[in-house]
């Protein structure tokens, strides 16, 4: 039963039952199969082989689902996967993907990878998480993994490789799931396995496309209870008789947001998914289609990232029936206030936003469905799940909280945030006043506390560029710019982009008579770092880069040139051509963190103006004004 909290008081109310009680089931597998049992002909899963169209659903019943999970649990115990044995995923947006996510946790511990990581950083995931079965596509469904999974395979002989798709026969070398998985039974486990609540369900790759991977450990218990206070924040039908809620899922299962998010906690409630192809988000046609989907198949809520919905909101909506639409979703990176807005005016729907991290098993906050969406805000913070915003001490610890409305570094403590990393190293870094039994867990974040409880992130305390979900250490940036002769200083920022969010540039300052080129800059530093969405779009030079009182660069001034000189690029033709004058400030904002002020002026038609800068801002993920000057 759902107790919907609208403030932080309902919150708490909620708070007075012991989160164990709050649970579904004790493990993912019990889980699924409780909604299997509860609603068996219903629709788990209906996918579509590229999101588009004239795709038929291929319609997967909650019985289907979960004897198929059942069976791919019993196929890799009879290649010897073992209660903590790891079974690595290099798979797309398809339904096998769901069976071996939810099938590896069941017979030990899943770790789905992204696989357009490069091939040596996927080996190194490998590695560390001590990879036994690896399942990948056939280049048939999608073109990327395979390659990479045979590479993998080359590097550690020793390792069992599925094959997804293709040939449906097994060789010495490669199983083939299709042919493997006859005769393997699909109405029982083979095998006999007692789960606990802090078993390791799943190894979580983070930390980006670059450098030592950073395994995080999902528990049955914070899968489990994050799928309770995420479910149960969203409202089901009143009227039991109608059609469960329904999300498109775009997102790739390797991202929290696609695993847990949007796939398990579905399956816990009994909701329905649309997979919306190998591809997802990334095929332009999926883009195309998708309101002509959502008609078709009955969406009641769509969830995506912020560079989606920009893309989104300039698709036509004319003629599609999308009345069963009660929400919008969004997470993974700052929401503009201009696209929030966008879709109320265009869609009818408030966009709902949350945050989390992998480390929290998905959402840590979210605004409340039923109560004050307060649009730039990530929202309150979920039941059971302790959210701070402190001081920290500089010496592992924290030396108080922040005030009201006052910046800091936020940190989290609850029975939803992970098992710690699997490295040692990576984990004794984590957690402030304390391990991750009884410490804070320093998230990077930066943000504030309002009156009401309500979360508002204003930046990152690490300096992280996140592209389209991939972390890019700006170190591997630099230490490579710092290699070549004419550098003196260098500095990796991150800069708004339309498309993923933000994208790397860089800025240098050269020694005294020396100089180069951007351009063979860019080419000294694409042949040192051979991932690509690591390799800055522009380096540009400065007399004297900015530095602090101690002599460390400054890079918040960088991140705001670098925002600046984005948007006078993409101003500079309109005013052209609207005879108007655009007058760019980028600058730090107390509550907000960094805010984009444009400021129109001149004899042409400032309206107009005014409408279409107000459009293009709100293709970007900073908050943003627009101000008309007065004749």
């Amino acid at each position: 039963m759902q107790q919907i909290p609208k403030t932080l008081a309902e919150v708490e109310e909620i708070e007075k039952t012991p989160w164990q009680d709050r649970l579904m089931a004790g493990n993912v597998y019990e889980a699924i199969g409780k909604s299997a049992r509860a609603w068996p002909d219903r629709p788990a899963i209906h996918a579509l082989a590229h999101g588009q169209l004239d795709d038929t659903p291929e319609t997967i019943s909650y019985r289907d689902l979960f004897a198929r999970i059942t069976s791919a649990a019993n196929l890799l115990r009879d290649l010897g996967v073992g209660d903590t044995d790891v079974t690595t995923l290099l798979m797309p947006i398809i339904p096998e993907t769901q069976y071996f996510l939810w099938g590896a946790e069941t017979a030990g511990i899943s770790n789905p990878v992204n696989p357009f990581l490069e091939v040596e950083h996927i080996i190194g995931i490998c590695k560390a998480a001590g990879t036994k079965v690896l399942v990948a596509c056939d280049p048939s469904i999608s073109p990327d993994p395979w390659p990479k999974a045979e590479a993998v395979k080359a590097a550690m002989p020793d390792i069992t490789l599925i094959r997804v798709g293709g040939p449906a026969r097994s060789t010495e070398d490669v199983v083939s799931y299709e042919d493997a998985i006859q005769g393997v039974a699909d109405d029982r486990l083979t095998f006999d396995r007692t789960f606990h609540l802090d078993d390791v369900a799943a190894y979580f790759h983070t930390g980006g496309t670059t450098g030592v991977p950073k395994l995080a450990r999902h528990t049955q218990r914070g899968l489990m209870l994050h799928s309770w206070t995420f479910g149960n924040c969203i409202p089901d039908p009143v009227d039991p008789s109608h059609a469960p809620q329904h999300y498109p899922l775009g997102i790739p299962l390797f991202h929290v947001g696609g695993g847990t998010c949007y796939s398990l906690m579905p399956f816990v409630w009994g909701r329905t998914v649309t997979m919306m192809g190998a591809e997802g988000y990334r095929n332009p046609n999926t883009l195309r289609d998708f309101y002509a989907n959502c008609a078709r198949l009955g969406w009641t809520k769509i969830p995506i990232v912020p560079t989606v919905w920009s893309m989104l909101l300039q698709m036509p909506v004319e003629g599609y029936d999308l009345s069963r639409v009660q929400h919008g979703g969004v997470g993974g990176s700052t929401l503009s206030v201009e696209v929030a807005n966008a879709a109320k005016r265009k869609l009818g729907i408030p966009l709902v936003e949350g945050w989390g991290m992998t480390e929290t098993h998905g959402f840590a906050t979210i605004n409340p469905y039923l109560g004050d969406i307060r649009v730039g805000s990530v929202g309150l913070r979920q039941p059971y799940m302790q959210v701070r915003v402190v001081h920290p001490d500089g010496k592992g610890g924290i030396s108080g909280d922040c005030e009201t409305d006052e910046i800091g570094l936020v940190v989290v403590r609850g029975p939803q945030v992970f098992g710690g990393y699997l490295d040692d190293d990576h984990d004794a870094k984590a957690w402030l006043d304390g391990d991750r039994n009884s410490g804070w867990f320093d998230t990077g974040d930066l943000g504030r506390l309002d009156a009401d409880g309500y979360l508002w992130l204003t930046g990152r305390a690490k300096d992280l560029i996140i592209r389209g979900g991939h972390n890019i250490d700006p170190a591997t940036i630099e230490d490579v710019l710092y290699q070549h002769p004419a550098i003196e200083l260098a500095a990796a920022v991150g800069r708004p982009d339309r498309r993923v969010g933000e994208i790397p540039v860089a800025y240098v300052q050269f020694s005294a008579g020396k100089t180069e080129t951007p351009e063979n800059l860019k080419t000294f530093v694409a042949e040192r770092i051979p991932e690509r969405a690591a390799n800055p779009v522009e380096i540009i030079p400065m007399a004297e880069l900015p530095l602090t009182g101690v002599g460390k660069i400054f890079k918040p001034e960088l991140r705001l040139d670098a925002a600046r000189r984005v948007y006078e690029r993409e101003f500079a033709p309109l005013a052209k051509d609207l005879g108007v004058t655009i007058d760019t400030d980028v600058r730090s904002d107390k509550l907000y963190g960094t805010i984009v002020v444009a400021t129109i002026g001149g004899t042409g038609d400032r309206e107009a103006a005014a409408a279409q800068v107000r459009q293009a801002m709100g293709a970007y993920e900073i908050r943003s004004e627009v101000v008309v000057s007065p004749d």
